[in-house]
Order: C-alpha cells, then structure tokens, then sequence
C-alpha cells in the first residue's frame, strides 16, 4: 500500500495492479515493450542507474487466462492478484518475486498454490529471504527459509496494525529476529490513524540496529550497517556515520497531503478475555512476589522484585497498574485469521480491572511512574517441536522493546522430553514497562476456533510477598539463581 492502494472493490484492481515478469527474464528499464506499470519500470531504472539493490511491494495482477499453467481454478475476470515483493538488483533486472501467502483478510487477492520460496543472493554475498507483513508470524513460509534454505538475511515489507500488549511493531520485529538470530529490514508502510507504523533494521541476538515507531505521519529512510552472519557468526559492526534516521520534508517527498492527523498511534487492544490473569500487588516500599499460573496446561512461574511509591498516587492518579496473565489457547486477529498462542506474561493495565489491559493512556494525560521493576524472572516448559516458537516479548512507554543489555533470554532442555524451560529475566530496573513476556506460537493450532472462556481451575496455587531488606534481597537472588 505505499506504491499502489488497495481496496476491497475487485474490479478497480485492473488499474493499479501490475504484471510483473519472471525473475531473470527482463529488465523493465531497458526493455520498453514490457508490460509493466510506469511506476515499476521507473523503480527498475533507479536501480540501474544508482546501481542498488531495490525491494519494492505492490499489487500484482496475472492473467490465468493465458498462462495455462495454473492448476487452481482462473477466476471469472481472468487475473489473479497477489500481494507481492519485487526485487531488482543493481542493473535493473527482476531477481526474485514473492508472492504473499498468510494473508491478513485482503479480500479479492489470492495465493499461490504452494507458499513461494523467494530469495536472491547479492554481488556482496548475501542471501536475502522474502516475507510479508503477517507472514512473520507463521511457520510457512517464513521458518522454512531459516531451517531449511539457511537463509540469515530477511526483507520484510509491512503494513502492521499494532496491537497491545504483545504485537506491536518493533515489539513483534525485534522479538522475532532476536529467537531466529537472522538479520532482518523491515520497512513499515506509516499511517498512524489506523496504528500502522514501524520500521527497522535488526541483527538476530545482537538486537536492533535502528528503528523507528512514529506517532504521526512521516516518511523517512532507516539506515545502518549491518553485520554479515559467516558461519552461524556476527561480527561486530561499529560506525560514526551508521545508524541514522533521516526524515523527508513535504517538500521532498509531497505523500502526506491529506494524511489523517492523530495525537498518537491508533493501537488497538487484544481480546484478553480468555486469559488466565492474577493482580499483580505491590506494596509501598520494595516487595518480592513468586506466582506460578496456570492456563489449559501450560504453567507459568513469576519472580517479580518492585519498588511501589503508594505516597505519590491517589484515586484519580493516571499510573499503570499491572497483571500477571497466562494463555494456552487460540486467538483471533480481528476476525480474518485464528492462530495458536501459549504466552507467560506482566502486562499493564489503566484501572484495576483486567479488561483496561493492553490499553495505553492518552498522549494529552499525565502518567505518574510509581512502579519500579528492579527484577522479573518469567518461566515455563513450552513444547521445542517444529510446531512451536517462541519468543522473548516486551514494550516499554516509547513503544520500542528492551534493550538486549536489559534483559536475559534463554531455553534449557528438559531431559527424556520435547520440552524446554524458556527464561526471560528482566536485568535492569525500569519504570516505564507495558510488557515483559515469553511469546509463544503453536502453529498446530492455527485456523482452530478461537478460545473464548477462562479455565476457572487455572488460579494462581502459590504466592509469596515480603518486605526485603538486604539480607533478604541477596537470598532471593541466589534462589533465583539456583532454580534457573
């Protein structure tokens, strides 16, 4: 949607859809006679003549009428329409195209018989993979890339609807390449009216290199050097020139006449209601909490260590209250598509109730910070099958993930079992955390009906909250060490 808009109305895709030919058959810049839109060919000269590599995403059309190659029916206008990435490489020419295959709702597009194994490998030797948008959180044909073609290197073109608390944009993007330890682009189609937005560019465990969540409408271009992955490794990268974030003016680029204007991203809520979920009480001063939860047979072990300032809130003070919140289930993403999610988690809420989760203050309110997290320490057996991942998940108050310095991740096999014990541990104290979690997808589950009650035999079976003085403080530490 950032080269050419689409729209629900089937018949206006004829105009401002492209065809797009074969990867290493043409170069649409030399070669006038090739049906393309003017836009493409246009992009194709960019390419060749700054010689760069180009990735662009746009509405492709394909005539079934005449191809005759097809084994799915050709339907009744004779195109079909895909959600698509082209890349070009520095003369010009079409390398590789994806075809989007986990489609978000998008009606009157279609897919591929099977999911397209996009890739093409650059002059400077990398291999880059490509996905779409929602194809990120699915195992096809996102993981088979990783695990099976040892792509290390993603381009990954978006338009995301941010969600709270777990599945925001740079939240989701840096979750996603740190567990898969790939080097990720992502370029975030930006329209914060409708919680669109998010861009970045990430090294696997090394964290982000560069991203930007805007609150209002921009264009803007993320640069950064990015660490080449030899042999399972990356090398450091250091720069004085990288990373940068370079902002268009309208002048520059005219796109944002007319753009809806909004206070702030328009993010919208998970459905929490099936959610095993425990208040999370912290008393003035400094406490230590041990919960364990549990949601349909997955348990979850909490360590929480906070420091609550009770003297500086009132009843009608705007601060965010927390909760624990567990869920083996499956879920739904508005409507269009259901997939299989275990999740341990802290979550912040506005108000004491659980259905104020996964909802952020208003940018004109005046938020206090009296909570300090000094520790967490989030656990759970989660299943290690080709059928599960995992991911370490958190949000602060700039709407950007943890730091990677600021917190430990890490899966211990369980011995005789497909089972591992995954860790997350908050390691440096914070006042401004929305999310501190472990992200789990069951892909066994997707396309199942969405979970819709609680579990009323899932409660909260131990618990423990002290005053610490130091002595205290130390103990809990060297327990916390030993369990994990």
């Amino acid at each position: 949607m950032g080269l050419n808009s689409s729209d629900t109305d089937r018949t206006l895709y004829p105009s401002h859809s492209s065809f797009v030919p074969d990867p290493g058959t043409d170069i649409p810049c030399d070669n006038s006679s090739t049906v393309v839109m003017e836009a493409l060919r246009l992009i194709s000269c960019a390419a060749k003549n700054n010689s760069i590599y180009v990735v662009v995403n746009l509405s492709e059309k394909e005539n079934c009428t005449t191809t005759g190659t097809s084994s799915r029916p050709c339907p009744s206008d004779g195109y079909f329409y895909y959600n698509t990435n082209v890349a070009f490489d520095r003369t010009g020419a079409i390398v590789s195209r994806y075809r989007k295959y986990n489609l978000f709702g998008e009606l009157g597009f279609n897919i591929t018989s099977t999911p397209d194994i996009a890739t093409f490998t650059t002059d400077f030797n990398v291999t880059f993979g490509q996905i779409i948008c929602f194809d990120i959180l699915f195992r096809t044909p996102t993981l088979t890339l990783i695990n099976d073609y040892n792509v290390t290197d993603i381009i990954f073109s978006v338009h995301w609807f941010s969600e709270m608390p777990y599945l925001t944009a740079i939240q989701t993007q840096t979750a996603w390449s740190y567990t898969n330890n790939v080097n990720l682009l992502a370029s975030g189609f930006n329209m914060p009216a409708t919680g669109s937005g998010g861009s970045g560019i990430y090294a696997g465990t090394n964290g982000k290199l560069v991203a930007l969540f805007s609150e209002s409408a921009k264009n803007a271009l993320l640069v950064a050097r990015v660490p080449k992955v030899i042999d399972g490794a990356r090398n450091n990268v250091t720069s004085t020139t990288y990373p940068l974030i370079y902002e268009f003016s309208n002048t520059e680029i005219t796109t944002l006449v007319g753009i809806t204007t909004v206070p702030q991203q328009a993010v919208i809520q998970d459905i929490l209601t099936a959610y095993t979920t425990s208040v999370l009480s912290l008393s003035n001063g400094t406490t230590a909490s041990w919960l364990e939860i549990c949601d349909r047979q997955l348990c979850c072990s909490f360590y929480v260590n906070g420091t609550f300032d009770a003297e500086s809130v009132n009843s009608s003070a705007n601060y965010y209250r927390y909760r624990i919140a567990v869920f083996n289930g499956v879920r739904t993403h508005s409507g269009v598509a259901t997939t299989g999610v275990q999740i341990c988690s802290i979550i912040s809420c506005r108000n004491d109730t659980a259905s104020s989760c996964g909802l952020r203050f208003a940018a004109t309110d005046t938020v206090l910070q009296p909570t300090v997290f000094n520790e967490i320490v989030v656990s759970g057996n989660f299943s290690t099958t080709s059928d599960t991942m995992q991911m370490p998940d958190s949000l602060t108050t700039d709407m950007l993930p943890l730091n990677i310095s600021d917190f430990t991740y890490r899966k211990t096999t369980v011995s005789g079992s497909t089972l591992a014990n995954v860790t997350h541990v908050l390691t440096t104290k914070t006042s401004s955390l929305l999310t501190f979690a472990i992200y789990g997808r069951n892909f066994s589950a997707d396309g199942l009906a969405f979970t819709e009650s609680v579990v009323s035999s899932a409660i909260p079976f131990s618990r423990f909250s002290v005053v610490l003085t130091t002595v205290f403080a130390v103990l809990i530490t060297l327990h916390i060490l030993t369990k994990y």
